[in-house]
């Protein structure tokens, strides 16, 4: 059976997510759970529209999402999104190492669309890390179907 380039990506993404467990680094699948930042944005706005003698700073530190978004500030947290309402696309995970936060493509090629090279010089300004993590899986993969028959 010959796999589609986004069954592709999948496994690339599960290898990824594997690798980055075993580091015991903390990361987000931007595919699945980009919605939870921008969330996290949202959420923190009304909390400081309802209490704005609480400094933005604090709220983002102190939210049960911060494990989503990573910040530790308000200005970090609103570059993040308004890059993100830009950029998703091109990022497949962030990646936190312990000493610094990164971007990730997974991919199984080595070059760099012209989009993903823009994406990274304005990630890069925002103090970002890029991580770009190449796997090979074969075009096609071979199965079997075996039916089981139950005994009369």
């Amino acid at each position: 059976m010959k796999l589609e380039y986004e069954d592709k990506q999948a496994i690339f993404e599960i290898v990824a997510a594997r690798y980055f467990t075993t580091q015991k680094w903390k990361w987000v699948n931007l595919r699945t759970e980009i919605n939870k930042i921008f969330k996290a944005h949202d959420e923190m706005n009304e909390q400081y529209a309802s209490y704005p003698y609480v400094s933005r700073d604090w709220y983002v530190e102190n939210m049960g999402s911060k494990n989503t978004h990573m910040c530790s500030s308000w200005e970090e947290l609103k570059n993040l999104v308004a890059f993100l309402n830009t950029h998703a696309e091109v990022f497949n995970f962030l990646v936190n190492t312990g000493s610094r936060k990164s971007f990730c493509i997974v991919s199984d090629l080595k070059n760099l669309t012209e989009p993903q090279a823009m994406a990274i010089k304005e990630v890069r300004k925002l103090g970002y890390n890029t991580f770009v993590f190449l796997a090979t899986v074969p075009d096609e993969i071979e199965f079997q179907l075996l039916q089981v028959r139950g005994v009369n």
